[in-house]
């Protein structure tokens, strides 16, 4: 089947776009945003685990200072996606074309943010959920589809999506403290996936296709772009 039946059949495509060597040296980004907001802090920057690898950086912090792994974390997920290498993958035109092709819509406005999956905070992983919760053609519902570029590999053992498949009509979610939440009754008899994400991927989710994060032994870091309607 081609991505394009793929993705109406299912509501989710996977698509290799990109060159892995690039998306790998994308994350040089997030570690330079640690590095530029670690020398702002009172904290010596030493401290900050300078010499750790990006997958284990924010764990070994949050070892000594939970409050400032934290907030490195909120500050990646903020404002990291602005980096050359990141915005560079956010603006290429093959996202956007692929995009459309699967949707067969025409599509202009994005947002961008880069995620994680980090070990030391699961209570950050995102549970069920679909990226349109309120079809009411404002703000987030006006989203038609999503990319999520994982930065390296991801999978079912490694920070990877898992995700309710078949194209949905209309959200599934219900509203609970802080957000929108899906139940689990409310995917009963939906098949479930996790597909396999290697560096180079993008993933491309239906606004109403319910998925979450999958915990990773090691920190997971996507960029993941909201493509709305023109």
């Amino acid at each position: 089947m081609t991505a394009e039946a793929v993705y109406a059949s299912e509501g989710y495509a996977t698509v290799p776009l990109f060159d892995p060597g690039f998306v790998r040296e994308a994350r040089a980004d997030i570690a330079e945003h640690i590095d530029r907001l670690a020398c702002a802090l009172y904290l010596p920057f030493e401290q900050s685990c300078p010499d750790a690898p990006l997958t284990e950086r924010l764990d070994r912090i949050f070892a000594r200072e939970r409050s400032v792994a934290n907030l490195l974390r909120v500050a990646v997920c903020t404002d990291a996606h602005r980096g050359p290498r990141l915005q560079a993958l956010a603006n290429d035109p093959r996202l956007k074309e692929t995009a459309e092709a699967l949707t067969g819509r025409t599509l202009a406005s994005q947002v961008v943010r880069v995620r994680a999956s980090i070990a030391c905070f699961p209570e950050h992983r995102h549970a069920w959920h679909s990226d349109v919760a309120r079809d009411d053609g404002t703000g987030c519902g006006k989203v038609v589809v999503t990319a999520w570029i994982p930065l390296g590999d991801a999978g079912p053992d490694s920070g990877g999506l898992e995700i309710a498949a078949g194209r949905q009509p209309a959200p599934l979610g219900e509203q609970v403290a802080g957000g929108f939440e899906i139940p689990e009754y409310r995917l009963a008899g939906l098949p479930r996936a996790r597909p396999e994400c290697p560096t180079g991927t993008a993933l491309f989710l239906d606004r109403f296709t319910p998925h979450r994060t999958l915990p990773a032994p090691a920190s997971r870091f996507a960029l993941v772009v909201w493509m709305k309607a023109a």
